[in-house]
Formats: structure tokens, sequence, C-alpha cells
């Protein structure tokens, strides 16, 4: 069951909103205030790191994990020993 609400906001931000569906309307993209108002939550849920978490982007979908094809190879075979050793032994010690 979809619970609704009804939301007021000021004659400045609702002018705002009205040229934001404009615009995207030009950029070929219709798009309801209802649609749009929901989609802007989502995406500051997100942002913020308080995304639904019943809603977990599949292992295939995640950013991290499809920028992983986009790295590049250095030719390097032991690249991780030596970050590894770089990043977690103190001077002097082996």
């Amino acid at each position: 069951m979809m619970k609704m609400s009804t939301i007021r906001i000021d004659k400045e931000h609702a002018k705002l909103l009205d040229k934001l569906i404009a615009h995207l309307t030009l950029k070929g993209k219709k798009i309801s205030k209802k649609k749009l108002i929901g989609s802007l939550i989502e995406n500051a849920l997100r942002i913020e790191g308080l995304k639904d978490p019943d809603q977990f982007t599949s292992l295939e979908n995640d950013p991290a994990w499809i920028g992983l094809k986009d790295t590049f190879n250095l030719g390097i075979s032991d690249l991780s020993e030596i970050v590894d050793k770089l990043l977690y032994e103190s001077e002097g010690e082996e």
C-alpha cells in the first residue's frame, strides 16, 4: 500500500521546480513533479549514504565493481604486494 503525502512549497521554489521540469522536458526527459521530487529524494538519500537497505545494488550493477573494468594494467605482477609493503610496513622493519 502506497502512502501519499502532500507538501507545500513557497512560490519561489515552485517556480524553480517548474523551471527544472521545463529544462528536463526540453532535453527530451518528460517527467511529472511527483516523479521528479521522488527522484530528488532518492538521490539525496543515496548521496548521504542512507539508501534503503532493502534496495541493495547487485554486484554487477555496483559502480565500484563496474569501474574496475576501466582500470589499466601497469604490467607489475606483484603490484598489490608492493603497495601493501609501502602502506603497512614501518621504516626499518621487514
